[in-house]
């Protein structure tokens, strides 16, 4: 990995080129996995990779300190706040990470990455910024109002605007002023490592797997990524596809995964839905390698990210039609979007895939080159670098 680096660094960019970089997310994503700090971390270090020095700025259950992590340098501005009541935690949270960013941070930077509030620091620092919006637009309530004034003060304050999906970047776009400092670039994958692979037999052993088919959920399993109906959408399936197992791979709590569980056990297929707990990154390509196809039934997503991992390991995906998903998947071509809440055509979609084995290769195959064409970190990293430059330069 490290050879592999400094070869970008060498050819990708000349060195009067490089820029000093701070990326600001709330947490960095081996304390808390989700799409927001997957993407600010992996940003930042395929920014990197291409010869810019880049520092992230983000908080920590152990407070002020500072770490090295692929060659990208964390510093933890303060303390994360937990009260044990989430949505609190979430408000509290975002103030802290506003009020303590700048804090201890003396370096000079070129542009700031902004992932996350930081409205202080780019009003002291009087540095040019660039806002990655993940749509935080899409929902509003009184816990998000305070998360939702940060990111249009950041979004009214910034030289550019990077949207993570062309529904985010249509949003933005209707605001006064915003059409021409918007560019929309998506999460990005690693076609190299999530890659088609065979079922890993160990695994398949260990998740109590034989023959049956496999349709993998990837993510929380909570009620907002729509896990409690695809456990409806499961007893569907299984009525025509008695063979299946529906695959849970993400962090859960208890009470809800038993819940689900009950709900599973009233239809009939309490046999056919398995929990395997959260799974490390690297990790999931084995977990697509024994699966079928991926779905993802979220009430409300801004991109996707396991949709393009999945389609990278030769899966097509089904999803419902929200947010920004439309951006990860090519409907008809890469898998299929399915109206919000219609439980049934979302069934039918997945019978129909898996009693066509050569439409499913095809929409495999299409979605793994899509992958390698459009969504390796890579690409996405020297689009990102472009939109940088410009906001440093005006």
């Amino acid at each position: 990995m490290e050879n592999e680096e400094i070869l970008v660094r060498k050819t990708d960019i000349w060195e009067d080129d490089s820029m000093r970089i701070a990326v600001f997310a709330p947490t960095p994503p081996w304390i808390v996995r989700s799409g927001l700090e997957t993407v600010a971390f992996e940003s930042a270090k395929n920014l990197r990779m291409r010869g810019h020095q880049v520092d992230m700025v983000c908080l920590s259950s152990k407070g002020k300190r500072t770490e090295v992590r692929d060659g990208v340098r964390v510093f933890y501005s303060g303390k994360k706040i937990n009260t044990g009541i989430p949505a609190l935690d979430h408000l509290l949270n975002s103030l802290m990470h506003l009020l303590t960013s700048h804090a201890g941070i003396r370096e000079k930077y070129d542009v700031l990455y902004v992932h996350k509030g930081i409205a202080i620091p780019q009003l002291l620092w009087k540095t040019p910024s660039v806002k990655y919006s993940y749509g935080e637009f899409l929902h509003w309530s009184p816990v998000t109002l305070t998360n939702t004034a940060i990111d249009m003060f950041d979004i009214y304050t910034s030289k550019k605007v990077i949207a993570c999906s062309e529904f985010a970047e249509s949003q933005i776009k209707g605001f006064p002023g915003m059409k021409q400092r918007v560019a929309m670039i998506t999460p990005g994958t690693y076609t190299r490592y999530f890659r088609p692979m065979g079922g890993d037999k160990k695994l398949k052993k260990k998740l109590g797997i034989r023959n049956e088919n496999v349709i993998i959920f990837a993510g929380r399993v909570t009620e907002s990524k729509g896990c409690g109906d695809l456990i409806e959408i499961a007893a569907a399936v299984a009525r025509e596809n008695p063979d299946t197992k529906f695959l849970f791979v993400g962090k859960y709590d208890t009470s809800y995964a038993s819940n689900l569980l009950k709900k599973a056990e009233t239809h009939g297929i309490k046999n056919n839905v398995v929990f395997a707990g959260d799974a490390d990154y690297y990790e999931m390509p084995k977990y697509y390698g024994l699966s079928d196809i991926q779905v993802l039934p979220s009430h409300m997503e801004a991109f996707g990210m396991v949709n393009i991992e999945a389609q990278s390991c030769g899966l097509p995906s089904i999803a419902y039609d929200t947010g920004g998903v439309s951006s990860s998947i090519k409907n008809g071509v890469t898998g299929y979007l399915v109206k919000m809440g219609d439980k049934k055509a979302f069934a039918q979609k997945i019978n129909f895939l898996l009693n066509n084995e050569k439409a499913r290769a095809r929409m495999g195959k299409a979605g793994r080159e899509r992958a390698k064409k459009e969504f390796d970190w890579s690409i996405i990293a020297e689009k990102t670098e472009k939109v940088l430059m410009e906001a440093a330069a005006e």
